[in-house]
């Protein structure tokens, strides 16, 4: 039996973690293929779960995971400028800037 997590309704919290694949992905991915990932994922880890309030975090990991696969890259952070810095162009107090990608995936190292 798992243990019901009062702060959260699972479809919204579903929703929103589709719509940031959708956002980050920007037609790459079909939404529909999005939500059947998200959905499939947490159902998966919902079967077997004790607890399920880490259950959307580990569901955006996997999709994640499963997403970049299938497109053979990862998705860009919603948050990244094109070169990887935050909005704004404000890096943290000590950060240095991204470097090169050297594999051509997109992200900074």
């Amino acid at each position: 039996m798992t243990t019901h997590n009062p702060f959260e309704d699972t479809d919204k919290v579903l929703d929103r973690i589709t719509d940031r694949f959708d956002e980050r992905y920007e037609g790459s991915v079909e939404r529909e293929t999005i939500e059947h990932e998200v959905r499939e994922v947490y159902d998966e880890l919902a079967a077997d779960a004790k607890v399920d309030t880490m259950l959307p975090a580990l569901t955006e990991h996997e999709v994640a995971d499963r997403l970049a696969e299938e497109v053979g890259r990862p998705a860009p952070l919603a948050d990244e400028g094109g070169d990887g810095t935050p909005p704004g162009g404000q890096l943290r107090a000590g950060a240095a800037g991204p470097e090169p990608d050297p594999n051509g995936l997109g992200r900074p190292v």
